[in-house]
Order: structure tokens, then C-alpha cells, then sequence
């Protein structure tokens, strides 16, 4: 694979900073390769530890940001599509979120990076069509491995719904679940595919729609 030439001899480095120990995920961020992709685009990269989000692009006293958590672990590949993510948030601006702009943008850098040696074909062929053609918001693992992780969760939530069953749930019944740290207790208007829709007992009308694992019991009748 032909790098193409780019005259990166002017280009400052991108400071990574570690807000905690950023391991395998530092080491890539500081590699030549990913310096000569990020450089010019970012201020700096802060390697946290954060369940909400993998990257976050943000801006901060003017300042072009990008965050990256070290959870979940992900190989080289993955982390490098997802910086190349970020990364078109700052070229196009943050106000133009998931826009046409920002597929085209964020496309140019995944090629980029295969061009670097940071992605094979095969992921930048991929990671090209998630982007001018896929689910944008959110990286899920490449095409193979999302595929594999929406069987696992279709058949959890496939025994826990037989689980609950088993327990009693049904249409009219009453559902147990935590809600913002308080317990609660709803009637079952519906049983959907992943959620049961509840509501003030005798009500009948839906308030909220509770996954199953948030189901902690079926209060008796």
C-alpha cells in the first residue's frame, strides 16, 4: 500500500494527555502514523476513563478537543476509525454533527489512513461505506463483529423475556423496576421485542417503556 506525500516536517505534535493510564490505547495516539493523521486537525487528545462514549470531539477555550476512553479495549484498527470520527467533527465544525459534510469528511479520512498503514483495505472499504451509508452516531464494531454482538443480545433478550414469562409477566400484570435510583411499580399495557411498556396501575396509558434486565420482579396478583 502507497503512502501518499504529504508535507508534514511543520506539523507540531499532538500532546496526549493521560487523565489515566492510557496503555495500549497512548501508545497508538502518540505513533507516528496517527501524529502525522491528527496533526492540524486537533489541539490535543485526553485519554480518560468513561462509559458513555468511546470518542468525544468537544471544543474548550477555543481549543479543538478530542476524548478517548480506554473502555471498552479495542485493537488498533478500531481506534483508528474512530479517531478518524472525531477528526471530522473538528474539520467540518461540531455544529454539523452526522451532516453530509461530515460523512464526506470523515470517508477522506479513513482513506487517509489506510494510505498511512493505519487500516487495511478491507476496513477502509468498510469503514468508508458505515460512514456515506450506515448508523454514523455510534461506533458498533466492524460489519462481522456488530452482526455477532446483535445475535448475542437478541438471545439474551430472548431468555430473559422467558425468564420473566416463566415468573408471571403478562398484559394487565404489575412489574417491579428501579427507576432514577427509585423502586417502582407499573402496570404491563404491552410486551414488546426488548421492552415491556408500563404505566400507572389502572390507568392504561403507556408512561414508560422498561428494558427487560431492568425488570426486577412481577409483583403478585
Amino acid at each position: 500500500m502507497t503512502v501518499t506525500s504529504r508535507d508534514t516536517s511543520a506539523r507540531p505534535k499532538v500532546p496526549v494527555i493521560e487523565r489515566v493510564a492510557g496503555g495500549a490505547l497512548a501508545k497508538h495516539l502518540r505513533s507516528e502514523a496517527v501524529q502525522e493523521l491528527m496533526s492540524g486537525r486537533v489541539d490535543a487528545i485526553e485519554v480518560k476513563c468513561v462509559r458513555g462514549y468511546i470518542g468525544q470531539a468537544s471544543m474548550y477555550a477555543g481549543l479543538r478537543l478530542v476524548r478517548m476512553s480506554v473502555h471498552p479495549p479495542l485493537e488498533e484498527e478500531a481506534l483508528t476509525f474512530i479517531i478518524c470520527h472525531e477528526l471530522a467533527h473538528h474539520v467540518v465544525g461540531p455544529r454539523q454533527r452526522h451532516s453530509g459534510a461530515w460523512r464526506e469528511a470523515c470517508a477522506e479520512l479513513v482513506r487517509e489512513a489506510g494510505e498511512r498503514g493505519l487500516l487495511s483495505e478491507q476496513r477502509v472499504a468498510q469503514g468508508v461505506a458505515m460512514v456515506l451509508d450506515g448508523t454514523a452516531t455510534k461506533f458498533r464494531g466492524w460489519p462481522e463483529e456488530a452482526e455477532e454482538q446483535l445475535s448475542r443480545r437478541d438471545e439474551h433478550r430472548a431468555t430473559r423475556l422467558e425468564q420473566l414469562r416463566e415468573q408471571g409477566l403478562r398484559r394487565g400484570g404489575q412489574v417491579v423496576f428501579r427507576y432514577q435510583g427509585e423502586l417502582f411499580h407499573a402496570e404491563v399495557m404491552r410486551v414488546n421485542q426488548a421492552t415491556v411498556s408500563v404505566g400507572p396501575p389502572g390507568s392504561g396509558q403507556t408512561t414508560l417503556r422498561v428494558p427487560f434486565d431492568r425488570v426486577l420482579g412481577i409483583k403478585p396478583d
